[in-house]
């Protein structure tokens, strides 16, 4: 009888855990975006960073962390690429360099053609779900905008 209990609470959890599937997304839109920006010599996940710093102008680490709501480790290791490939610079402010500028210039079709296989690989329904998270807010604004009628 236990067993039985446990198979129908792990099968629960296999189909309905949100944390699970958004864990998949992330892999599978991973693989698309990583793939399209490998000519480029970066990842999506340094891509975005590169354009948060580069939107944000002179900051620092901790704040790009806060933003992107990334582990203090995977902010400095993902800085520690962008820094030693040119992209960013630490003088004045944690900033984007020419070079990290003429980068996402550069992968800015790449990352276009990802977008595009990311729309059809997700379909209209979680397309829209996704589409509803604005990752350029700090979620406190986010969560006041769920709450306005």
């Amino acid at each position: 009888m236990a067993a039985a209990a446990d198979k129908r609470q792990a099968l629960e959890i296999a189909a309905d855990c949100l944390a699970s599937r958004v864990r998949y997304l992330d892999r599978v839109l991973g693989r698309i975006y990583d793939g399209a920006l490998r000519g480029h010599g970066v990842t999506g996940a340094q891509l975005g960073m590169l354009v948060a710093v580069a939107l944000a102008g002179p900051t620092t680490a901790t704040w790009v962390g806060q933003r992107l709501e990334l582990e203090k480790s995977t902010v400095s290791r993902n800085l520690a690429r962008l820094r030693a490939a040119g992209l960013v610079s630490d003088d004045g402010g944690l900033q984007v360099t020419p070079r990290g500028a003429a980068l996402i210039r550069a992968a800015h079709p790449a990352w276009r053609r990802a977008q595009r296989e990311a729309r059809v690989a997700l379909g209209a329904q979680p397309l829209r779900l996704l589409s509803a998270l604005d990752p350029t807010k700090p979620r406190r604004e986010q969560r006041n905008k769920e709450k306005t009628p």
